[in-house]
């Protein structure tokens, strides 16, 4: 997913050496406008999720299972990102936009918008102590069966080398 570059405020900053967990308390406390993306190797290769941010306010998210070309929207991306924040490999990025920014992204791809309003501690509340590829795995149940299943059907015809 395109998002539009900003002012960035933090890059490549390593998801196994930071407090996630105080560095949304600092965003949310500053009133931040902009986004945070971060890249990781999950369960399902290369994923990638970001929040949007208005006024230090959840307005959009999303997570992307990049191997798969799957992308997860709104309240049901913000899980997955909470989750992928705290990925023992990856890379975040804290990008500044301005609030018609952040407008017109939600405006332009309204399946991003968070429809629920987290107060403070309870998006805060939404970190995880650690990764679990539950996500993954239930959002790519089907992708993933039906890779296994061609898998199946070229090797009994000898093709395995194919799949």
């Amino acid at each position: 997913m395109n998002l539009p570059s900003g002012e960035i405020v933090e890059e490549n900053l390593d998801l196994g050496s930071i407090d996630m967990e105080g560095l949304l308390k600092k965003l949310v406390d500053i009133s931040f406008t902009g986004y945070i993306v971060n890249t990781i190797f999950g369960y399902a290769g290369v994923e990638e999720g970001a929040l949007l941010f208005k006024k230090g306010e959840l307005a959009g998210s999303f997570f992307e299972y990049a191997n798969f070309g799957i992308v997860v929207f709104g309240n049901d991306a913000v899980a997955q990102v909470f989750n992928s924040l705290v990925a023992p490999r990856g890379v975040v990025d804290i990008v500044a936009l301005s609030g018609q920014q952040v407008d017109l992204v939600v405006a332009f791809n309204d399946r991003l918008k968070v429809m629920v309003r987290f107060k403070k501690s309870e998006l805060l509340g939404l970190i995880r102590k650690q990764y679990v590829s539950s996500f993954a795995q239930r959002t790519l149940s089907g992708v993933i069966s039906e890779n296994e299943s061609r898998k199946t059907v070229l090797k009994k015809f000898g093709l395995s080398e194919l799949g």
